[in-house]
């Protein structure tokens, strides 16, 4: 395989990954956002739907936010690896 096309397969790919990771996050804090306008507390039953209503979704996008710096971490790694050969 053709070293360059290798170089360009591990840059570009982490790029789109980061890209698409950070589109997700961003569609995901735009829906909490909407919801907590719109959101009427006398319509839940219990404090614990209303927990769970407030909370749904921002573990995934906690999850992106910390494993974000660990992609590019990777992307370098890769490219370092990818000039010494």
């Amino acid at each position: 395989m053709n070293i360059e096309l290798l170089k360009n397969l591990v840059d570009y790919g982490v790029i789109a990954l980061l890209v698409l990771m950070s589109f997700i996050a961003v569609m995901f804090f735009i829906e909490r956002i909407l919801f907590y306008r719109k959101l009427d507390v006398k319509k839940y039953e219990s404090k614990k739907k209303l927990e769970v209503a407030l909370t749904k979704n921002l573990t995934f996008i906690g999850t992106i936010a910390s494993n974000s710096p660990y992609i590019g971490l990777l992307g370098t790694v890769l490219a370092i690896m990818l000039t010494f050969i």
